[in-house]
């Protein structure tokens, strides 16, 4: 994250999807590191059998100035979960599987409601005023003793969706989740098992199949095993899939 130029302090929540080492190993230090830079504000983290969570944060000889609020997700069921709500967006969870109790998490945006000018144009409201912002705050106004309703001038701009997948093998839970996501980060441990399900991680093929089921609109393949040691080689297997793209460290992508 700091290589990155990302700011550790401004973090107020971390999710996290299993208790696999290479999934939480970094929460210690980073925990550690935002002590000494004198952090006050709470840190939550989001964690499948939170109990655990205790165990991880005291090892060494903590010292804290802060506290960790520690927030159960749930391992059992086909629920999407909402787990933190904003006015912006919320969090959510579902529970995959894996060879220990996992969840896929998806970031998903709130519709944004806008007005649209050239309608409003159109029923004789002026260009700019007072009226938009009570029509957004309260649904409607009284322009000329007429009643001009949100939905007569509104531009709704979709919201997006982001879906990481954590480690699993593909299963109805994760396609119900990452159905019409805008981005989804997948596991794809294994480019060429065809039974890569029996080690519960994804493969290649099983991805492309569930992402044209999903109508998963961009892909960003991650997770992927040692084994595979040239890029380029990973590269050449997703040339014809224009909305796969291997992960790599410090990508951004716009969505």
């Amino acid at each position: 994250m700091l290589l990155a130029g990302l700011n550790l302090m401004k973090l107020s929540a971390i999710f996290i999807t299993h208790w696999h080492p290479d999934h939480y190993l970094g929460l210690p230090g980073l925990v550690y590191t935002m002590n000494f830079e004198g952090r006050q504000k709470p840190l939550s983290v989001y964690i499948p059998e939170v109990e655990k969570l205790g165990n991880l944060i005291k090892l060494g000889h903590p010292s804290r100035n802060f506290e960790i609020v520690p927030e159960d997700v749930p391992v059992e069921g086909s629920e999407i979960k909402t787990l933190l709500e904003t006015d912006s967006f919320k969090v959510v969870s579902i529970p995959v599987e894996h060879n220990v109790p996992a969840v896929a998490y998806g970031l998903i945006e709130k519709d944004e409601i806008g007005i649209d000018k050239e309608k409003a144009r159109k029923i004789g409201l002026p260009a700019q005023g007072v009226i938009y912002r009570e029509i957004k705050e309260k649904g409607k106004a009284i322009f000329q003793d007429r009643e001009i309703k949100l939905e007569d001038v509104s531009l709704i701009k979709k919201g997006k969706k982001v879906v990481y997948s954590g480690d699993t093998k593909i299963c109805e839970n994760l396609i119900k989740l990452a159905r019409d996501a805008d981005l989804l980060i997948q596991d794809c441990t294994y480019f060429d098992l065809e039974d890569a399900d029996k080690y519960m991680h994804a493969s290649f093929k099983d991805v492309v199949e569930m992402v044209r089921e999903a109508n998963v609109k961009e892909v960003v393949l991650t997770h992927i095993s040692r084994r595979y040691k040239n890029p380029k080689e990973l590269k050449k297997q997703i040339q014809d899939l224009s909305n796969f793209k291997i992960a790599e460290d410090f990508m951004r992508i716009t969505i």
